[in-house]
């Protein structure tokens, strides 16, 4: 079961985010080119440009949170003793989870409403330019859920926590 999972949250955040990355590479190319060569710009390649960026952001913060490798204000943090450490991180991660939990349904319903508008040039329904944001917040509580169970099991056990290398280091 732990494989499987390890492999549709790869598939997802790093194969999928990988090639919606190499469509806004593309498409930011395309345009340079398209404008500055041929003097004719793309507001379809400005679309898919701007859409692509937009999954991007929402796939590749679950995937900083999966390794913990999000930037964090950590000056007196990394200063206190493990186990508060432990402690602070448990009732962050878990208030973040709450919070997370609490607006999906609201903004998946919003979401899924949006069906009936389309984007300006390329028309595609709103619906599946934004479904990366309900996609994020499933992949949010995911990790934070893994974590926080993590930090709960350090903090009884004591062992210190086996965490995943990076698949970019």
């Amino acid at each position: 079961m732990r494989k499987t999972a390890k492999s549709i949250l790869d598939l997802i955040e790093i194969h999928f985010a990988s090639i919606i990355l190499a469509l806004l590479f593309v498409s930011v190319v395309l345009q340079v080119i398209l404008r500055y060569v041929f003097r004719t710009p793309s507001p379809e390649f400005f679309e898919i440009a701007g859409y692509s960026f937009v999954w991007i952001i929402f796939l590749g913060a679950p995937l900083a949170q999966r390794y913990r490798k999000h930037m964090r204000f950590d000056m007196i943090y990394t200063h206190l003793p493990r186990k508060i450490q432990l402690v602070l991180d448990i009732i962050l991660d878990t208030a973040f989870t709450v919070a997370l939990i609490w607006i999906f349904s609201p903004i998946l319903k919003e979401v899924l409403f949006l069906k009936f508008i389309k984007t300006d040039v390329l028309r595609i329904p709103w619906t599946y330019v934004l479904i990366c944001f309900p996609i994020f917040i499933i992949l949010m509580v995911i990790h934070n859920i893994t974590w926080i169970w993590r930090y709960i099991t350090e903090l009884i056990t004591g062992e210190a926590i086996k965490e995943e290398v990076p698949p970019w280091q």
